[in-house]
């Protein structure tokens, strides 16, 4: 059975749902991305036309062979939910909502014509695309987020492929604001205020290192159980409106960074909550998270370190470009048989041969080389303290680098994530950089040495080690860090060997190989164009290199 995962369908009432699509054959996942890294609109909305194609194309199939669309939202949820009280513009969006799925129904039917339609609510799709992930028998499932259909919060729990909803926060009006009891946009809306971009949740959970929590967050975000809580957005504006940046471009005050420090701490302090009471009531000490809000590194590495907690689980595309792929999970689990299977890497995306690349270089023009050692080659440029890009094998799913399309810098360089900020990356001097370091090598540099294959988890630099990397060091020694293994990724493995035998030590900066407000690169020509526009050195795409002139 060949099940095709979407997030967005034309005319979707729904404006925060980055687009993605995902194929699932025979309760096997073969590929899943995002719509941005083919139309290159950072965070795009919309029916994934691309993305789709992509996936067929991974499948060696055709739109006729597609037996179900699995759409990860169902129109139908609101009418499941007794209302609060009624607001006709937000109706208005549910009923339309309803009227736009009947409209793809008959696009479905001409474009997919044996495809079944099977609608998965948006946090089962997020709880799928965790726990089906997981290799976990038995787990707890939180999902957190800005919002589902009529949820912002749900825990699940999951036996034996079995998903089973527990218990949620839902809206205080699902007919009214859809703003109300809403962790993920209480985060955004501080995010907002702090006028640091759209989307740029990140951004304050960076920020968060150089401040002090000193500003009360009872009344906005304090929860106790899943039941007695307070999720204000309006005391938001009323105790800290005045703290507002008007500009992007004005300075980051003390003040400012204090209020992201007492807003990471509410945050952690809640979810932390949220889990202990999954906890309590399952007995199980699996956590698997999804949802924008577990993409906060610090966040998961709170609960990971609870005494309820001996494993935790957040897919790469926790957000929503990962829903798609829940859903074909999910409908393949319920049509088929339950899918569960441990995900060990996020390399879901397009892929490039060295015939391919080596074909583009010649259209190009320009200069190149063929190195058989490219690794080799490589960790010279890097010990010379050379900025990298690294273009490797398919396409990360999520929005993490995760050493396929990255840029890559020795870390022990003083000043180099300075450089990268300024030069490559076009973004403010302070945000920081994250490392990738050989799995085994974890507890030489780093206060845990637990596997974080995704950079979804924040550890501590040992006090010792911090003067030997200070480029991906945050201020506060924390780092958020990607390990790997050989079986992961065989190629990066063997550049940070070759690196270690070069410097000593088997640790690289990494960050995402774009541009600031770009997604991240997908193709050889992205690639070879961030190159070129940016303060990079070296270009490396499969075995050849590209260097600068002088």
């Amino acid at each position: 059975m060949n099940i095709l995962g979407i997030n967005q369908v034309q005319g979707m009432f729904a404006w925060f749902h980055d687009s993605a699509a995902a194929l699932v054959k025979d309760g096997v996942l073969i590929a899943s991305a995002e719509e941005e890294r083919f139309n290159k609109i950072r965070h795009t909305k919309g029916y994934p036309y691309q993305a789709i194609d992509y996936c067929l194309k991974a499948g060696n199939i055709e739109k006729k062979d597609i037996d179900v669309i699995a759409i990860a939202h169902d129109p139908f949820q609101f009418l499941k939910t007794k209302p609060a009280g009624l607001n006709p513009r937000s109706l208005f969006r549910k009923i339309g909502n309803i009227g736009v799925f009947f409209v793809f129904k008959k696009f479905a039917r001409r474009e997919f014509p044996k495809a079944k339609i099977v609608y998965v609510a948006h946090h089962l799709g997020h709880a799928a695309s965790a726990y089906r992930c997981s290799g976990f028998k038995e787990a707890n499932i939180l999902t957190i987020d800005g919002s589902g259909e009529t949820e912002t919060f749900t825990f699940f729990t999951g036996r034996d492929g079995v998903i089973k909803k527990i218990w949620d926060i839902k809206f205080d009006d699902i007919f009214g604001t859809e703003k109300k009891n809403s962790i993920g946009f209480i985060y955004s809306h501080v995010t907002n205020l702090l006028n640091l971009g759209f989307k740029a949740e990140g951004k304050t959970m960076g920020l968060a290192s150089y401040g002090e929590p000193k500003y009360d967050f009872s009344t906005i975000l304090n929860i106790k159980t899943h039941d007695d809580f307070a999720i204000s957005r309006d005391e938001v504006d009323r105790l800290y409106g005045h703290l507002r940046r008007k500009s992007g471009k004005d300075p980051l005050t003390q003040e400012h960074k204090d209020l992201a420090a007492s807003l990471q701490q509410a945050l952690e302090n809640s979810i932390l909550n949220l889990a202990k009471e999954a906890h309590d009531f399952s007995g199980i000490k699996n956590f698997c998270l999804a949802g924008g809000v577990a993409l906060n590194c610090n966040t998961n590495s709170k609960i990971l370190g609870a005494d309820f907690c001996d494993q935790i689980f957040v897919q790469p595309a926790a957000n929503d470009g990962g829903i798609a792929l829940g859903a074909a999970l999910e409908a393949a689990s319920t049509l088929e048989k339950p899918v569960n299977f441990a995900m060990e890497h996020a390399y879901w995306g397009p892929s490039f041969s060295n015939e391919e690349i080596e074909k583009f270089l010649k259209e190009t023009k320009v200069g190149y080389e063929f190195h058989e050692n490219i690794e080799s080659v490589t960790a010279d440029y890097l010990a010379q303290g050379k900025i990298i890009g690294w273009f490797q094998g398919g396409m990360e799913l999520g929005p993490r680098a995760l050493c396929n399309r990255s840029i890559l810098v020795d870390p022990s360089v003083p000043g180099m994530n300075d450089v990268v900020n300024m030069a490559v990356k076009h973004r403010e001097s302070w945000r920081p950089f994250a490392p990738v370091v050989i799995e085994e090598d974890v507890g030489k540099y780093f206060d845990e040495s637990a596997k974080s294959p995704f950079m979804l988890l924040t550890f501590f630099v040992k006090p010792e080690k911090r003067s030997l990397l200070p480029a991906i060091t945050h201020i506060d020694g924390s780092s958020r860090i990607q390990t790997i293994n050989e079986h992961q990724n065989p190629r990066c493995y063997k550049l940070l060997k070759e690196f270690e035998k070069r410097k000593g030590f088997s640790v690289l900066m990494n960050t995402s190989f774009n541009d600031k407000d770009e997604p991240i690169v997908a193709t050889p020509k992205d690639a070879f164009r961030c190159f070129f526009a940016t303060g990079f050195d070296v270009l490396v795409m499969g075995n050849y290199l590209v260097k600068k002139q002088s």
